[in-house]
């Protein structure tokens, strides 16, 4: 993330279609679809039915979630992501400072 930017791109190896989560303090994560798929309500809001305007745009507002809170649950779905058909994987550190906010962020994004 640049000095200048509220904006963080997520490492994409190929040219997958990407989406963007935004914190309620506007600071925007790029994430491959694929796993922001992994979020039950990301998913609904992408590909449920209805007529859902993040399914044109791409751009999923989060106004519930701070930004450093939403950093910490995108970087557990690229973890997800990596080891999900993995049987040993290296263990997912949490903060204490922030488990609780970041179980409720779990809990409404069905992580």
């Amino acid at each position: 993330m640049t000095e200048n930017s509220n904006e963080q791109i997520i490492e994409n190896d190929s040219n997958e279609e990407t989406i963007t989560l935004v914190s309620s303090d506007q600071k925007n994560f790029q994430i491959p679809k694929s796993a922001a798929l992994l979020s039950g309500t990301i998913k609904t809001m992408l590909t449920g039915p209805g007529n859902f305007k993040e399914q044109q745009t791409g751009i999923i507002n989060l106004p519930k979630i701070r930004g450093e809170i939403l950093a910490k649950v995108v970087e557990y779905l690229l973890y997800k992501f990596k080891y999900e058909d993995t049987p040993e994987r290296p263990e997912f550190k949490v903060e204490t400072e922030t488990a609780l906010e970041l179980l409720m962020a779990a809990h409404y994004l069905e992580v």
